[in-house]
């Protein structure tokens, strides 16, 4: 199979891709996936989450493709929840450019794909980590974390650390996009419904690395929150999902990898 790499904010080169390629399913992962850059750049945001959508999911439609899986999010749709873990039934309600514009795409999709004849499913995951994440960029702290551990490098914890996230291992995330593409189309929430504290991933991290450093605090960055739990009980009941890998595993089999490929 031809592998095709384009900018998905370039209409007429996803357009050309997709129509070659002709695919049953589209899985949609493309996306500017940091909160902070969100903030500071709103309008890339904005191109690439939302219109790319738009093109990608135009495309789909002219190439018949049956089956349309957008992996949006979980953790940055629900802004500062009065009550956790959240469900698919509670508002919409982000505090970030990032979060918005990945509930503005949901909205257009689903509007797009009723009238294009194709069927669509939508996977909104808490904070994925795991093996081959990007430790370059702004999100993704694990990954971040990780690499500057391994390095003897200094780590920065934005905020006082007790900002908590559900924290969803990569493969198992995987497992609830293709379930997302096999069985029932749905929109469903993909985390493990417990809240792990910036700091407490810092402690595991410097455990299983072996790193002595203190972190080094910096301010919060906007459009952070302070706490976000999934409750998967939808993804259970209607792809038959669950999470299978604890964090201990999941952080373990991470910072492995990095160790591995970093040298």
């Amino acid at each position: 199979m031809r592998d095709f790499r384009v900018d998905i904010r370039d209409a007429d080169a996803v357009r050309r891709a997709v129509l070659e390629a002709r695919p049953e399913v589209v899985y949609h992962l493309a996306a500017q996936a940091s909160v902070s850059v969100s903030m500071r750049e709103p309008e890339v945001d904005i191109e690439t989450n939302v219109l790319g959508s738009v093109h990608l999911m135009r495309a789909a439609i002219e190439a018949g493709t049956k089956r349309f899986v957008f992996v949006s999010t979980g953790g940055a749709l629900f802004g500062e929840p009065a009550v956790v873990p959240v469900t698919e039934e509670m508002p919409a309600a982000p505090e970030s450019v990032y979060g918005a514009s990945k509930f503005a795409a949901e909205q257009y999709l689903r509007l797009l794909a009723g009238p294009g004849g194709i069927e669509l499913s939508v996977v909104r995951p808490g904070n994925i980590y795991g093996p081959a994440q990007d430790p370059h960029g702004e999100a993704g702290v694990v990954a971040i974390f990780a690499l500057r551990m391994l390095a003897n490098t200094e780590a920065t914890i934005f905020g006082d650390g007790s900002q908590r996230r559900d924290y969803v291992y990569v493969e198992d995330v995987v497992e609830a996009a293709l379930r997302a593409a096999t069985d029932q189309p749905a929109t469903c929430l993909i985390g493990t419904g417990i809240g792990t504290s910036t700091q407490q991933i810092f402690e595991h991290l410097a455990r299983l690395s072996g790193y002595e450093r203190a972190p080094i605090y910096g301010p919060e960055r906007s459009g952070d929150i302070q706490r976000i739990m999934l409750d998967a009980s939808r993804a259970r009941e209607v792809w038959g999902w669950q999470p299978q890998t604890d964090l201990e595993t999941g952080l373990a089999a991470t910072v492995r990898w990095f160790r591995e490929t970093s040298g």
